[in-house]
């Protein structure tokens, strides 16, 4: 199943693999200049160690066909869920969160994993034979395929990572072509469940949409990391502060500066022009990303692409969003920039879904 042709080796994508190098890079220059916790210095070895992992496992995604990936993808989709349900007995807990299992030195978060599994099941699902054309019986088979994973996610609690899959399954159904009609009714299904799923929330996140609501509600609690992450970013101004001057991040003014807010750090050292560089890396990423999908010659590589950067893009609007103010905090990751092995790792296989299907276009 594994091994590369040599012909397929000509059509690598050579940009996406350096808007990817180039994030990495961005990301350990950050990573360098901070002092987090007990883990010291030690983070951008760690990160780059995660890296090198994450290279070989888009390597080895990458030198599968997608094709035979998405026919096991069911076989994925219920070891996924074994996981999902692992953590509740296995797992560690960490700030009332129940999200890693720790096998001997390392930590592993399922969910991250598993949104792979359940993209590729989505996928699978939409081009079977029988799934065409997507009718409602069809939507009414993938509800069950979202929340029973949604529900799981959600409990640990990681909303962010559940809210994840939402945008992942709508994406996947526009590309399958489903019609107008169909997604109204699942918007106006989503708007009528929206109070219930207010009451299903935990106090703690009901109060960061309050705090997106009203930004200083809570100034020296709920609101803190939001308040200091614009404070970090527009002290950054045009050029940035440099390592020596960006106080907020190197003194720890910052919460969570090298995870989910490593942004308003990146902002705060390079300023307005090292934060046009970062996103015009994602954005090379993204645009090869979809350009892939588009020149897919069947329907499985456009889905299996279209989700894959889907995937990212996503993860990259609502990471940006929430650091600036302009969306809730929901704990979400930058990818290829925020310190951590499970998105890293899940970062880099989605790439190597890109590279596979990139490479077997012209087959």
């Amino acid at each position: 199943m594994i091994g590369i042709d040599r012909r397929l080796l000509q059509n690598v994508d050579w940009p996406l693999l350096g808007g990817t190098c180039g994030l990495v890079v961005l990301s350990a220059i950050t990573l360098s200049t901070l002092h987090v916790g007990r883990a010291g210095g030690t983070v951008v070895l760690r990160q780059l160690g995660w890296f090198g992992v994450g290279l070989i496992a888009m390597v080895i995604v990458a030198s599968i066909d997608y094709r035979k990936l998405v026919r096991i993808a069911p076989g994925m989709y219920v070891l996924g869920l074994a996981g999902l349900v692992g953590v509740f007995a296995l797992g560690r807990s960490v700030s009332g969160a129940r999200r890693w299992i720790v096998l001997g030195p390392l930590s592993v978060q399922p969910a991250e994993l598993f949104k792979l599994a359940f993209l590729l099941t989505v996928v699978w699902l939409l081009v079977s034979r029988w799934a065409q054309p997507i009718t409602p019986g069809v939507l009414a088979l993938l509800a069950p395929v979202a929340a029973v994973p949604f529900v799981l996610i959600v409990k640990q609690p990681d909303l962010g990572t559940a809210l994840l899959l939402m945008p992942l399954l709508l994406v996947l159904l526009v590309g399958a072509g489903v019609r107008v009609r169909l997604l109204a009714g699942l918007g106006l299904a989503g708007l009528a469940a929206a109070p219930i799923a207010w009451f299903a929330l935990k106090e703690y996140q009901r109060e960061r949409i309050m705090v997106f609501l009203d930004p200083f509600r809570d100034p020296l609690g709920s609101a803190y990391n939001v308040i200091q992450a614009k404070i970090a970013i527009g002290s950054g101004q045009l050029l940035g502060k440099g390592v020596a001057g960006a106080t907020q991040s190197r003194l720890a003014f910052l919460p969570e500066r090298h995870t989910d807010f490593i942004f308003a750090v990146f902002a705060e050292m390079w300023g307005f022009v090292g934060c046009l560089v970062l996103l015009a890396c994602y954005v090379l990423l993204l645009l090869r990303g979809f350009d892939i999908a588009a020149t897919a010659r069947e329907p499985v590589g456009r889905l299996v692409a279209l989700g894959a950067t889907s995937l990212v893009a996503a993860q990259v609007l609502i990471n940006v969003g929430m650091v600036v103010g302009l969306l809730p905090v929901v704990g979400i990751p930058l990818p290829l920039m925020s310190y951590g092995g499970s998105s890293m790792l899940v970062s880099m296989m989605a790439l190597g879904l890109l590279l596979s299907v990139r490479m077997r276009q012209f087959q």
